[in-house]
């Protein structure tokens, strides 16, 4: 299926149905399918070319929504960018995709200038100001006929997503409409959701994760309350009480603020069937505390990356048991454990995972060297398996442990550990709210390794404290030589903590 007809298809079986609800906006299937219809119309009339690209530099919002499927039905391709990009990353994705369409608003217009004059190219600018419904966007959307419909297969380029860049320059995964259209149907199969599920989504829209929030809502038909970020936690749980929410999607920093959160009443969460963890593993200490605070909720832990949308799922009844596993593969997909060429390990190996299925990505936008490192030959000519650069193992049933990522591995007295495990421990201690641990370099040890802590307000905890609660769980060699408390941890823009030292 093409990734607009979920809101096409939506639209005719459930027109009057809620389908948005933003701020104080409210906006039936129809409401938005309409717009999203005047959107097309609009970039046909300005010369839109089948996958041309169209960056979408807004908050999450109606005017996202309306923008990406009004875009992906005049058969452009989405490049949503992060609302807080500055000109540096902007600049690298303009020129990188050479869009020739941008939507986004007043506010945002000096950055992009910038980024237009450092690329030398000029957008064709669609603006959404601060007037409201009175701005250009929203005008162009009311009043321009949507056209004829546009011819179209699902091996159309649907997306570039750009990855978050802690590592180096961002690189665009490119998805056709039949990848995304696999991982949404995959999930939305082991989350069981239905047209009666109510969403909240609080990630940016530019990251697979949040955007996956949007698409398996409207696949199934159920109701999106989109937020234009975090915000305060409490308001977190007061959307979830006033709007009903049954499902909510986290990464581990989300999690870490609710948890500060204390008399959360169980009726307050009450309607919430499930929550998710992506985008990093969760400490497994958190588990028995979101337990408590939401003791009708299933729990899903996951892993993915944006070069597959989804890797694995551990089903809600075997988190307690299997603390340190992210599950067993998704739906359509096959996953395992294997050497730098793919060749499989045997269970209970630590290994690369590798990835062969239908929502895996078709490459780097215009980077064949990279493409080339991510991607190896298949079983048959024409496929291509994807070398993840995650460390894993994998027991005798087809459950996966997350180690680290291959470059996050630390080198420590002659020996590999997992940042992971460490920071696991670290969790378990009283009074830590986030950690994060890394290689730094030594003379002696070849890497030394640090730990970094922020702390609850009020809790007093010492280095010594650290080491000694690490020793008490951990061979010596993984026990931090170095300890720093802080105020708070570098994140990417997606809400991950960021791994590099230099950060």
């Amino acid at each position: 299926m093409l990734v607009q007809d979920y809101l096409i298809k939506t639209a005719c079986r459930l027109p009057a149905k809620e389908a948005l609800v933003c701020g104080t906006k409210r906006m039936t299937y129809q409401e938005i399918r309409s717009l999203a219809g005047g959107m097309k119309g609009y970039l046909k009339a300005q010369g839109l070319q089948r996958g041309d690209r169209v960056a979408v530099f807004l908050d999450n919002g109606p005017e996202a929504v309306i923008a990406i499927f009004g875009i992906l039905e005049a058969g452009g391709c989405i490049v949503v960018t992060n609302p807080a990009t500055q000109v540096e990353r902007l600049t690298v994705i303009l020129r990188n995709s050479r869009a020739r369409f941008v939507v986004t608003t007043t506010d945002r217009l000096p950055v992009l200038a910038e980024a237009e004059l450092a690329t030398g190219i000029k957008l064709h600018r669609i603006v959404a100001g601060s007037a409201g419904e009175g701005s250009d966007f929203w005008r162009l959307c009311l009043e321009t006929p949507p056209g004829v419909p546009v011819g179209m297969t699902d091996i159309d380029l649907a997306a570039i997503i750009y990855t978050s860049g802690s590592t180096g320059k961002p690189k665009g995964v490119t998805m056709l409409h039949r990848n995304i259209d696999a991982g949404v149907n995959a999930i939305a199969e082991y989350l069981e959701n239905v047209e009666e599920d109510v969403i909240l989504g609080v990630l940016p829209l530019s990251s697979s994760y949040g955007l996956l929030q949007l698409l398996v809502t409207y696949r199934t038909g159920g109701r999106l309350v989109l937020e234009k970020g975090l915000g305060y936690p409490f308001e977190i749980i007061r959307k979830i009480k006033d709007e009903r929410v049954t499902g909510f999607a986290g990464a581990p920093t989300v999690y870490a603020l609710l948890l500060k959160l204390r008399d959360v009443e169980p009726a307050d969460v009450s309607s919430l069937r499930y929550i998710t963890n992506a985008a990093a593993a969760l400490p497994a200490a958190f588990v028995p505390r979101l337990r408590a605070m939401l003791p009708s909720t299933r729990i899903f832990l996951m892993h993915g990356l944006t070069e597959c949308l989804r890797t694995t799922y551990l089903p809600p009844g075997e988190v307690e048991t299997r603390t340190t596993s992210v599950g067993r593969g998704m739906p359509n997909i096959d996953l395992w454990v294997g050497l730098a060429d793919g060749t499989p390990l045997p269970p209970g190996e630590v290994g690369e995972m590798f990835v062969r299925g239908p929502s895996v990505m078709q490459g780097y936008w215009e980077d064949p060297e990279a493409t080339a490192a991510a991607l190896i030959p298949g079983r048959y000519p024409w496929e291509r398996i994807l070398r993840t650069r995650d460390l894993f193992t994998m027991d005798p049933d087809g459950y996966f442990s997350f180690v680290a990522r291959n470059d996050e591995l630390i080198k420590s007295k002659g020996e590999k550990v997992s940042p992971i495990e460490v920071e696991d421990v670290i969790y378990t201690l009283e009074g830590v709210l986030e950690t994060r641990v890394i290689g730094v370099p030594d003379p002696v040890f070849g890497q030394a390794i640090r730990a970094e802590i922020v702390l609850k307000e009020g809790i007093a905890v010492t280095i010594q404290d650290v080491k000694a609660h690490c020793l008490r769980h951990l061979e010596d060699f993984k026990v931090p030589q170095q300890v720093s408390f802080v105020t708070q941890l570098p994140k990417t823009q997606g809400g991950k903590i960021k791994r590099s030292a230099g950060s």
